[in-house]
């Protein structure tokens, strides 16, 4: 057999493994424009911050194709041939033919709509390339964590609209690093490149379109506090202020100018404002899309519409709880899906079924966890809310509906994801979690415990 993998993320890579446990003899091919080696995405922060190297941010040993016997091609897929089994490649190689294939292929970054986006100094985060492109920026080369683990950077036959293209950089014509910088786009990723722009010495201006920074994970109490740390950190936080163009001199931004007229500073721009499936390439392939952002449509079994395609990942879109479908953007959803993927590829009767929703991150040094269902807009959902603002400040939200807990989204303390997921599985009640809730800390051990006022416990039993 011969197992075509497009895309060698977490869901990529979680599969090849489960195939090669499965099959010792079949020739697994991996395709990767990327990179040479899985790494983990979600670290690209702490590499550009200095933090951690690029080696740390590997999962696997970087043997893993050698003792895995994987077939690695550097390559830019351009189409899938269902009806001739094969995957075509750019750069005048030859095909890689299939008898199943799975496309993991991620997301890109959502292009920029805004007049002088292809100038110097502009660009995004979410790529290998776009993390050398910001440490050229921000540093001048690479940062404390070292160079990459592959010399290429890029593939020179990778087209202008890759995500993977090598872009422009401002410091290079000016000859100098960056001193001002904005981000643009009120998300996870954003909030990221602002810690790695404060990181180096700038304090960036951080717009936000929303009436709050990150709407889609956290309300408008929990991100009132967020801008608070943020601005005591020196970030200039804008809510509701969108963009008009870019002010570019000499082939490279020197300013962001707002829709209402103001010219904020920035010698480098990082727009964050969401992400795609990255499956263009698709276009003329007899694969379905959805009709809004290009995702996979994929049934239970992870197939695509063709019999021998499954798709998993961010590019994927898959049936959620209440019905909709789309992508799960998320680390662990994704390696979930690549393992499963590897089944039903062997044939195995199996679903992709996700549990309940869970996530963490530190957004500079404020913890965050969410866990089931948090702004999901039901009827019957409430929310009982404390904000703590003693030696250590915090919120903590649990989402109810009706007396059942479903749902907890948690700022500046640790939590133990494993055991507020258990409760919302056990269908407990709010005063029986908040009479618990020390049970699921997490923090460290001189950290004072989380203290519920009288008046607070006595809203466990009302709506509020």
């Amino acid at each position: 057999m011969k197992f075509v993998i497009i895309g060698n993320g977490v869901a990529g890579t979680e599969a090849a493994i489960a195939l090669r446990h499965r099959e010792s003899d079949a020739q697994i091919t991996i395709i990767s424009e990327e990179s040479d080696h899985f790494f983990s995405r979600t670290a690209l922060m702490y590499i550009l911050s200095g933090q951690l190297s690029h080696r740390d941010t590997e999962p696997y040993e970087r043997d893993l194709y050698a003792r895995m016997n994987f077939v690695r091609v550097r390559a830019r897929a351009l189409g899938v041939d269902t009806k001739g089994h094969q995957v075509r490649l750019a750069g005048g190689l030859d095909p890689v033919p299939y008898d199943r294939l799975l496309i993991a292929c991620g997301s890109r970054p959502r292009p920029a709509p805004w007049p002088g986006s292809d100038q110097a100094g502009v660009g995004h985060f979410v790529t290998h390339q776009d993390l050398t492109w910001l440490e050229r920026e921000l540093h001048g080369g690479v940062s404390k964590a070292g160079p990459a683990p592959q010399a290429d950077a890029h593939l020179a036959y990778s087209s202008p609209d890759s995500p993977y293209r090598v872009r422009p950089v401002a410091a290079e014509l000016r000859g100098r690093l960056a001193r001002t910088g904005a981000v643009i786009g009120g998300g996870l990723i954003g909030i990221e490149v602002v810690e790695t722009m404060l990181a180096a010495g700038i304090s960036p201006h951080f717009l936000i379109r929303e009436r709050w920074f990150w709407p889609v994970a956290i309300n408008q109490d929990e991100s009132t506090w967020m801008a608070q740390r943020m601005r005591e950190h020196g970030v200039h936080v804008h809510l509701q202020r969108e963009v008009e163009r870019f002010v570019v001199q000499d082939g490279a931004i020197t300013a962001v100018r707002t829709v209402d007229g103001e010219d904020l500073p920035a010698d480098v721009a990082v727009v964050t404002i969401g992400v795609l499936p990255n499956t263009d390439w698709l276009a003329e392939s007899e694969i379905q899309r959805q009709q809004r952002g290009g995702a996979i449509v994929v049934g239970p079994d992870l197939r695509t519409s063709d019999p021998d395609v499954f798709a998993a990942g961010d590019c994927a879109a898959v049936e959620w709880f209440n019905g909709m479908r789309r992508p799960e953007q998320l680390w662990y959803t994704g390696r979930d899906q690549g393992r499963v993927a590897a089944r039903s590829i062997m044939g195995d009767d199996v679903r992709y079924k996700r549990s309940h929703w869970y996530n963490s991150a530190k957004l500079m040094d404020i913890e965050y966890t969410t866990a089931g269902l948090v702004d999901f807009g039901f009827d019957d959902m409430w929310s009982w809310f404390l904000e703590e603002t003693g030696t250590v400040r915090s919120t903590t939200r649990i989402v109810c509906r009706g007396q059942r807990v479903v749902g907890f989204n948690m700022l500046g303390r640790r939590w133990d994801h494993r055991v507020l997921i258990r409760w919302i599985a056990e269908r407990r009640s709010l005063s029986w979690v908040l009479d618990r809730l020390q049970q699921a800390a997490f923090d460290t051990e001189f950290v004072p415990r989380l203290r519920i006022p009288d008046e607070k416990r006595r809203q466990a039993t009302q709506p509020a």
